[in-house]
């Protein structure tokens, strides 16, 4: 569809402008992360994790890419953090998370297993600095308030909760390696009781291991909520004195710019960070035979996308981003011509902090893996992708009904009529990928009608009388995204006006840059302020003769 506005009142020139968008990282006032990392212990039988001071730098810049700004984040290092301690700053976050906001969760430390008589077996923990231990069932009671009033709830743990590490293993190992920097692992697990405890340092049951599960149970919503561990329930992670734990370290750089758009949609999934990460870890390991690779593993929605698409990589070697697609100019979906499109500037670098220790003190970080040959890109499957992204990044605490009069509209002859009913007061937003192709188009709100207020309950009819949008070909699916929004998104992100030029329809082409600064627009870079949460639905639409 190359959808042909008509307006019923005066004539007025109008001009459908392209994409001229930013990738930079802009920080949210509601996100807010919680940083725990403890390296050395009270009790002096617990072997030191050096790399954590890394970690806690690393984990910094996640935030930072994550749009958190520097106010909203609480660091807790080593005495500070007690299971006292880490409880009650785990309270203060609930209480002070913003409505549909986004939170971060990061702990770096030895993980613990231990005998509990009360269930006959064995229990799973983070390790905290005076030997208290936190279990799934505690971070979830002190997280319920921040599942239910956040929009999304991302927890990171480079600990291991339970490990094939016998009672024999508890000190520091050293594995020499190949790296031409002298490299000691130790794993980041520490087996709590009596030596004769023989049973929990064995591989875990994995019983008691998911955060995701235990705070489903108190009602989170896995669509909301994002686990990432450093290692599966029967292996070691380690940590690397020099850059810290090799989780936090695949992921930090997969975040930043590492990972493959595997899908060519315009931005990165945790689900592709999750391999790109995994992939680093791998090869770190590789110059010890004797060793497996333990696996970073991510539940709950492996789609979010927990920042701006390419976002710039903040380390020395970052792998190349595939080459935008070129693609055909836009459709003119005007009344009087449309002006050559407008090429959307390159995005501007934004500074990220360095991690601690300063950098000084320690040697460079290796390259990532290199990524493997980009796959030739199908224009229309990853236009859909994108789309398909958009959608599962809603909240399903969000509700949206929407009807369509005709689901085949005849080109020429037929309008594209729905209806819409939210559970939630918000704003509407109508995307389409036409069945050419070539570009998105925001077809409300528009240049005619910029009042996309709609109120919970209450249905609304689009389009309304002042304009309609026909079937204007060529035969084939269309694709249209309707969404419902909290807080209003600013399209000034996706359009650039000129003077004396009414824009009807915003528009982004159809290219890399395009589809992610679609993305971008719902994923927080179009956020004027308040909750981030929205509901979606993708219709599909044919046009036929």
């Amino acid at each position: 569809m190359k959808p042909f506005l008509r307006r019923l009142a005066a004539v007025v020139g109008l001009t459908a402008l392209c994409l001229s968008a930013s990738a930079q990282t802009s920080s949210q006032s509601n996100r807010s992360a919680l940083i725990v990392g403890v390296s050395t212990y009270a009790s002096p039988d617990i072997p030191s994790l050096r790399g954590v001071g890394f970690d806690v730098g690393s984990a910094r810049q996640i935030a930072a890419a994550m749009g958190i700004p520097d106010s909203r984040i609480t660091v807790l290092r080593d005495a500070e953090a007690t299971k006292a301690g880490i409880l009650a700053a785990l309270d203060r976050l609930a209480s002070t998370v913003g409505e549909g906001g986004r939170v971060f969760v990061y702990f770096s430390g030895h993980g613990t297993r231990w005998f509990d008589p009360q269930v006959n077996g064995c229990k799973e923990g983070l390790l905290a600095y005076d030997q208290g231990t936190i279990t799934n069932e505690e971070i979830a009671q002190r997280t319920r308030r921040v599942s239910e009033t956040a929009d999304k709830v991302m927890m990171f743990f480079d600990a291991c909760h339970s490990d094939g590490v016998s009672v024999n293993r508890n000190r520091t190992r050293s594995l020499a390696g190949t790296d031409p920097v002298t490299l000691e692992l130790t794993p980041k697990f520490f087996i709590k009781g009596s030596a004769d405890n023989e049973v929990c340092s064995r591989p875990a049951n994995v019983r008691t291991r998911s955060l995701l599960a235990e705070a489903s149970r108190l009602g989170a919503l896995s669509e909301n909520f994002v686990q990432i561990t450093s290692a599966r329930a029967d292996e070691v992670s380690f940590d690397d004195p020099n850059r810290g734990g090799l989780a936090t370290q695949g992921v930090r750089d997969c975040l930043l710019g590492a990972a493959r758009d595997l899908d060519a949609s315009g931005a990165v999934s945790i689900r592709e960070i999750e391999q790109c990460a995994q992939s680093f870890v791998e090869q770190r390991l590789a110059p010890f035979p004797s060793l497996q690779p333990h696996h970073i593993t991510v539940t709950g929605n492996r789609n979010l996308v927990p920042a701006p698409s390419r976002p710039p990589m903040a380390l020395a070697a970052a792998a190349p981003s595939p080459a935008p697609v070129a693609q055909k100019p836009p459709a003119p979906v005007v009344v009087n011509p449309a002006p050559a499109p407008v090429a959307a500037p390159a995005p501007a670098p934004v500074a990220v902090a360095p991690a601690t220790p300063p950098p000084a003190a320690s040697p460079p970080p290796p390259p990532p893996p290199p990524p493997p040959p980009a796959a030739p890109v199908d224009p229309g499957a990853a236009a859909l992708a994108t789309l398909r992204e958009i959608e599962a990044q809603q909240n399903p605490r969000r509700k949206l009904d929407v009807t369509l009069s005709r689901s085949a509209l005849r080109i020429g002859k037929d309008p594209l009529e729905l209806r819409l009913k939210s559970s939630h007061d918000g704003h509407v937003y109508l995307v389409l990928l036409g069945s050419d192709r070539e570009s998105f188009y925001v077809l409300f709100p528009n240049g005619l009608d910029r009042n996309n207020r709609i109120q919970a309950d209450k249905p609304l009819n689009l389009p309304r009388p002042e304009w309609a949008i026909t079937a204007k070909g060529p035969p084939g699916v269309n694709n249209l995204l309707v969404l419902v929004s909290d807080s209003p998104r600013d399209l000034s992100a996706l359009t650039r006006g000129q003077a004396g030029a009414l824009p009807t329809f915003s528009s982004a082409l159809n290219t890399l840059n395009g589809r992610g600064s679609l993305i971008d627009l719902f994923t927080g870079q179009g956020l004027t302020g308040g909750s981030e949460a929205f509901a979606a639905r993708l219709l599909r639409i044919e046009e036929i003769r």
